[in-house]
């Protein structure tokens, strides 16, 4: 008799902001297309022994990530998802920082020195600035209509703080904040974690690789994830390779 692995689909961000082609403020072409292989795999998982989480981007509107929260700084839009070179503009360095340059708007909920531990914590000491995205509980925020959320068992709220934008989906809590998801894959003795959603080169591979390091078998499914630059997505696959995660 073949044994069970316990299994999970993590579903990341797939949100109105991102996958939704008439309202999102991060939008790219096509990204509402993989809704249907999205729902595909949780339902294939969920005829094994399985758990369903879904994490989702949860930002008060100081939020550290926003160009509107700085003076001069303009949002990365889809020129620049397009592949065209971005501006000093469109990214806080700790270079700015330390020389004074940075210049925080009123409206902003953080500080200079939160903002210099969230760079100098960054591996490039450095950071893009974003359109206001996934505000908490607005529109932008909910679950894309064509991703059955129905089939969520547990919920994973990212960047609810103002001084943190995290791209992994491990270290951040559930919504009533009793869990992180490393904890509940522990709590289900998940061994086996299958990534979809959005988007290979950002949040994916970042929770992908996680997933790795704190020991479980992991699968990215390509057929339910899409990507923002293509050279970026080349090296985020060849990186999961080299660590053992397969790519299905």
């Amino acid at each position: 008799m073949t044994k069970k692995v316990k299994q999970a689909v993590i579903v990341v961000d797939y949100q109105n902001d991102f996958a939704n082609p008439e309202a999102g403020s991060l939008y790219v072409n096509s990204w509402e297309k993989i809704a249907e292989a999205i729902n595909k795999v949780i339902l294939e998982t969920k005829s094994k022994w399985w758990i369903v989480i879904s994490s989702r981007e949860l930002h008060p509107k100081g939020h550290i990530s926003f160009a509107s929260n700085y003076i001069w700084k303009e949002p990365i839009t889809e020129s620049f998802i397009r592949w065209e070179n971005p501006g000093e503009k469109n990214f806080i360095t700790l270079e700015e920082i330390n020389s004074g340059k940075i210049q925080i708007a009123e409206k902003a909920q953080f500080d200079l020195k939160e903002l210099k531990e969230y760079i100098e914590n960054q591996e490039t000491k450095s950071d893009a600035v974003w359109p206001d995205h996934c505000v908490e509980w607005e529109f932008g925020s909910e679950f894309y209509k064509d991703f059955d959320n129905s089939l969520v068992d547990i919920e994973i709220k990212k960047g609810f703080e103002n001084n943190t934008h995290p791209y992994s989906a491990f270290g951040w809590r559930t919504l009533d904040e009793t869990r992180t998801a490393l904890e509940v894959l522990q709590d289900f003795w998940v061994k086996l974690v299958k990534i979809v959603g959005l988007a290979t080169d950002y949040c994916d591979i970042a929770t992908a690789l996680d997933a790795k390091k704190y020991g479980f078998e992991v699968e990215f499914i390509k057929e339910a994830t899409t990507w923002v630059d293509p050279e970026a997505t080349i090296n985020a696959l060849n990186k999961m390779r080299e660590k053992w995660i397969t790519i299905k």
